[in-house]
């Protein structure tokens, strides 16, 4: 089955400015969030970013998915940098870029595989 035939194209635009929405919120919130467990910001970043890279190769038509990917891994370093420029609360982390970067290749990854699985 395609895309198109298990959710509305609409459906999908909406969950994918969703996920959009709460990542910028998460990277620009001005106070940092609490931490549940030792690096647990980074399981944060590790799946809003994977969730993004998911929900936007389903939103976005096929012939752009290749574009999607390279965008999201330069989005998962520039974003972090900027969150430590704009917000004097919080700071640049290269851990934390590595996380979303890991977010952008695991989502890439899921993507691909279920790719293959369906066109089989």
């Amino acid at each position: 089955m395609r895309n198109a035939e298990l959710c509305p194209v609409w459906l999908r635009w909406v969950v994918f400015v969703a996920c959009v929405s709460a990542v910028m919120y998460g990277i620009f919130r001005p106070v940092p969030p609490e931490m549940l467990f030792d690096n647990s910001d980074k399981v944060g970043h590790f799946l809003a970013f994977s969730a993004l890279g998911i929900t936007a190769r389903l939103a976005l038509p096929n012939r752009l998915q290749w574009f999607i990917w390279p965008v999201l891994a330069l989005a998962a370093f520039v974003l972090e940098y900027l969150q430590g420029v704009w917000l004097p609360l919080r700071t640049f982390s290269l851990e934390d870029s590595y996380a979303n970067l890991c977010g952008v290749a695991i989502g890439f990854a899921v993507c691909w595989v279920i790719a293959r699985y369906c066109s089989k």
